[in-house]
């Protein structure tokens, strides 16, 4: 049986994808270059981002950061012998105008330390500290196991269907934008 949160929360869901799909026959009916299959996609794809986003950073904010700052940690705890702040944004998953922000705040917290590399000290090394590396360990198996049971509903095949989909997706979306480009 359903609690009363989880009927809301799926009532709360149901009015969106209801409004969503309702905008998509009005669009549809309205422009010429309209292509429904197109806009779908698109409209499913930020819905559901949204939708699963929104539940992870609610487990994350428990620990007082937001998923762009674990993401940093994430990316720290795969670099040894530290990370150098240009190619950390050019690794994340937030806009590169928020790496300042994000480390200047991580570092505060005492989870990551920037250090001067010897042959060029305006080049700032990142790294985890004991502190952000117990962080993750402390946090990690929880939050693998929330999200595999957030995406129960799916096989593995059809997770790695979906992912090559999606991987496919973004690869014809980027080869598209630099031929724009090109042509611009």
């Amino acid at each position: 049986m359903a609690t009363k949160d989880s009927q809301r929360a799926r009532v709360k869901l149901d009015k969106r994808e209801e409004h969503y799909l309702s905008r998509l026959r009005h669009h549809g009916a309205k422009y010429a270059d309209f292509h429904r299959p197109t806009v779908e996609l698109l409209v499913n794809l930020y819905y559901t981002s949204d939708v699963i986003e929104s539940q992870l950073a609610r487990e994350i904010e428990t620990r007082s950061l937001s998923p762009a700052a674990v993401n940093v940690l994430m990316i720290l705890s795969r670099c040894e012998a530290g990370c150098p702040m240009h190619e950390l944004g050019e690794l994340l998953l937030v806009s590169r105008a928020n790496v300042t922000g994000l480390v200047d705040c991580l570092e505060r917290k005492g989870l990551v330390k920037r250090t001067a590399t010897a042959g060029d000290r305006r080049v700032k090394l990142l790294t985890l500290t004991t502190a952000g590396r117990r962080l993750l360990e402390d946090f990690l198996p929880g939050h693998y196991a929330r999200v595999r049971t957030l995406l129960r509903g799916l096989t593995n095949k059809d997770k790695l269907e979906l992912s090559k989909l999606l991987m496919k997706l973004r690869r014809a979306f980027l080869s598209s934008v630099e031929e724009t480009a090109r042509r611009d």
